[in-house]
C-alpha cells in the first residue's frame, strides 16, 4: 500500500434526512482527545519551511490570526473572548459570507460549544476569496398545495467577483430585501429571522460597503444576541499576513514536487471514491509550457476577476502570473531563506495585487499552522481527505484530525409526505385494471359472462399448442371488460397525478437548503443551541 493509499479511504458521509437531525463525527465525547492529540503532534513537528521551523511559523500565524480576529470582530460588536493566555487552544470553522442554510450555520454553534468546553478561542473564517454567484436567495411561495420557488435579490447582479471585492451596488434593493422576502414567503410562515437579521445588515451597510461583510456581520450580531462568543475573520486578512506569505512562498519554491503530489493524491482520491468527474473534488493542477499551476488565486484590485496562479522558475527566482494581465517576479535563491520574496509579496499586496489560497490550501494552512481543531461540513470533510494525503507526503507529517458537522432544519410547513412506494401502489392498481379487470367488477348481466369465461380459461390446462390461443382469448376478454373499469382507471390516474404533485411539493417544501433567514426563531434557535440533543443551555460552561 502506498503512502497515498494509506491516507485516503472511502468515507460514507450523508446529511441527516429528518428535521432536527445532527451529524457530529467523531462525537463530541472525543473532541478533547482529538484536540489534545493535535496539540501534542504540533509541538513535535520538526519540518522546515525555507529556513523557518514549523513551530516558529505556527506561533507567528496563531498570534496574527488571534490579533486580527479580535480587531476585526471588535469593529462591529462588543467582544469578551476568554483567551486564557496566549497558549489557549484555537478552534476554527469557515464558510463563504453568505445567507447559507441552517446546516452550515450549525457549525458555528458547535464551534462555540467546543470553545466553551475546552476553554479555547473559537474563530469563524469568512472565506471571502470565493465568488458570489447570485445576490439572491430561493424563497418558497405560492400555496402549500402548489408551491413554487422564486428568487428574491438582495442586490443587483453583476459579473462574478470574490466576496472580498464585491461591493453593494443598489442600496434600495438591499434595504427592501426583508420586506420583499416576507411578501413572497408562504403565508403560513410567520416571523422569519430576516426580520431580525436585516436591520443589522442595513446598519452594517452604512459603514461598510462590502456585501459579504454586511451579511456576515448581521448574522454574527444575531449569534451574539443568542449568546455565542466566537470571533470572526476574513480569510483575505490571513492571506495578507506575513506567516501565510512565507507558507505560500515555500510551496512556490517546491512547486514541481507539490504539483506532482497534489495530482497523484487527487487521482487516488477519485479512484478510492469512484469519482469520474474531472472537476471533483477539484481539478488537477495544470501545466502550460514552463508554467506550472499552483493552488492559489491571483487578481488585482483594478481587475478583480480571480484567476489561477501559475509559476515558473527563472535564474534568480520565480515568476508568478495569471496568464492574463498579472506577471510578477519573486527573488528567491535556490536553497536559502525566502525573506526577500515574502517582502516582495507584501509590496505587491500594497499595490493591490491579491494572492489568495484555494480550498485545499486554505484548510491545509489552517489545520497545520492556525488552529488545534478544524470543523468541516460534509463537503469539506470529503475533500480534506485529499488534503490529508498531500500534507502527509509534502510535509512528512500525519494530518491533524478534524471534526465533521452538519444538521438538517426544514421550514415549519405542514405538507403530506409522499414516497415512491405510494406512487408504485397506484401503478400496481393500474396494471391490475389492465390485466385483471374481472377482480374489480360488480356482478352485472353484462360483466358476469365475461368474468366467468376468463375464469374458465385461467382454470384450464392447455397444452403447448393451445396456450397461444388461450392468451389471445384472455386478451380479448380483458379488452371487453376494460370499459367497465374505465372510471376506476381515470380516478387512479387522477390520484397518481395528485400524488406526483404532492411529492413535488413535499420535495420543494422539505428541502434543507433554504436560507437561515427564512426560518422563525422558534424553529431554528432550539435546534441550533441544543448541541447535545439534551436542552443545552448557553449559560452552562
Amino acid at each position: 500500500m502506498s503512502r497515498v493509499d494509506s491516507a485516503i479511504q472511502y468515507r460514507r458521509l450523508r446529511s441527516p434526512q429528518d428535521h432536527g437531525g445532527r451529524l457530529i463525527d467523531p462525537p463530541l465525547s472525543e473532541v478533547l482527545e482529538r484536540l489534545s492529540a493535535n496539540r501534542i503532534a504540533a509541538r513535535e513537528r520538526s519540518f522546515d519551511l525555507r529556513g523557518r521551523s514549523a513551530a516558529e511559523l505556527s506561533a507567528a500565524a496563531r498570534s496574527h490570526v488571534l490579533t486580527a480576529a479580535i480587531q476585526y470582530t471588535s469593529r462591529y460588536r462588543d467582544i469578551t473572548p476568554s483567551l486564557n493566555g496566549s497558549n489557549a487552544p484555537i478552534t476554527m470553522t469557515g464558510h463563504q459570507p453568505e445567507l447559507y442554510h441552517a446546516g452550515v450555520w450549525y457549525k458555528n454553534f458547535v464551534l462555540d460549544h467546543i470553545a466553551r468546553e475546552q476553554q479555547a478561542v473559537g474563530i469563524n473564517l469568512l472565506i471571502d476569496n470565493d465568488t458570489l454567484r447570485q445576490a439572491a436567495i430561493r424563497v418558497p411561495t405560492g400555496t402549500v398545495d402548489a408551491p413554487i420557488v422564486e428568487s428574491v435579490a438582495f442586490d443587483q447582479s453583476q459579473e462574478e467577483v470574490p466576496f472580498e471585492e464585491r461591493h453593494l451596488i443598489d442600496s434600495d434593493v438591499f434595504d427592501s430585501f426583508a420586506e420583499r422576502v416576507r411578501a413572497k414567503l408562504l403565508p403560513s410562515m410567520e416571523s422569519p429571522l430576516v426580520g431580525q437579521l436585516w436591520p443589522e445588515a442595513i446598519a452594517a451597510s452604512r459603514s461598510n460597503n462590502n456585501l459579504g461583510a454586511c451579511l456576515s456581520q448581521a448574522r454574527h450580531q444575531l449569534e451574539a444576541a443568542w449568546g455565542l462568543k466566537t470571533l470572526e475573520l476574513p480569510l483575505s486578512q490571513i492571506c495578507d499576513g506575513e506567516p501565510f506569505r512565507w507558507f505560500a512562498t515555500t510551496i512556490l519554491t517546491r512547486l514541481p514536487e507539490f504539483q506532482q503530489i497534489y495530482n497523484d493524491s487527487l487521482f487516488e482520491y477519485r479512484r478510492v471514491n469512484r469519482v469520474r468527474s474531472r472537476s471533483h473534488p477539484v481539478p488537477p493542477l495544470a501545466t502550460d509550457g514552463a508554467w506550472l499551476e499552483a493552488p492559489f488565486w491571483l487578481w488585482s484590485s483594478t481587475d478583480p476577476r480571480r484567476r489561477r496562479l501559475f509559476a515558473r522558475q527563472v535564474r534568480d527566482g520565480i515568476e508568478i502570473t495569471d496568464l492574463h494581465t498579472e506577471r510578477h517576479h519573486l527573488s528567491i535563491s535556490s536553497d536559502g531563506p525566502c525573506e526577500v520574496a515574502v517582502e516582495q509579496l507584501r509590496q505587491l499586496r500594497d499595490q493591490g495585487v491579491k494572492l489568495r489560497s484555494r480550498a485545499l490550501v486554505t484548510t491545509m494552512f489552517a489545520r497545520i499552522f492556525l488552529c488545534d481543531l478544524f470543523i468541516h461540513g460534509i463537503g469539506g470533510a470529503k475533500y480534506d481527505q485529499l488534503t490529508d494525503a498531500i500534507i502527509q507526503q509534502f510535509f512528512g507529517i500525519a494530518a491533524p484530525d478534524f471534526l465533521t458537522v452538519t444538521a438538517t432544519a426544514k421550514l415549519p410547513i405542514e405538507y403530506r409526505e409522499v414516497t415512491d412506494t405510494d406512487i408504485r401502489a397506484i401503478q400496481w392498481q393500474l396494471r391490475e385494471l389492465r390485466f385483471n379487470p374481472q377482480r374489480y367488477l360488480d356482478s352485472t348481466p353484462e360483466a358476469t359472462p365475461l368474468v366467468e369465461a376468463k375464469e374458465q380459461l385461467i382454470a384450464a390446462q392447455p397444452n403447448v399448442d393451445q396456450r397461444i390461443d388461450r392468451h389471445r382469448q384472455i386478451a380479448q376478454l380483458n379488452d371487453a371488460m376494460r370499459p367497465m373499469v374505465e372510471r376506476q382507471r381515470v380516478n387512479l390516474l387522477h390520484a397518481r397525478e395528485d400524488l406526483i404533485e404532492q411529492r413535488r411539493a413535499a420535495k420543494l417544501l422539505g428541502s434543507r437548503e433554504y436560507s437561515l433567514c427564512l426560518f422563525p426563531e422558534t424553529t431554528l434557535r432550539p435546534l441550533l443551541l441544543d448541541i447535545l440533543g439534551n436542552n443545552y443551555k448557553l449559560d452552562g460552561r
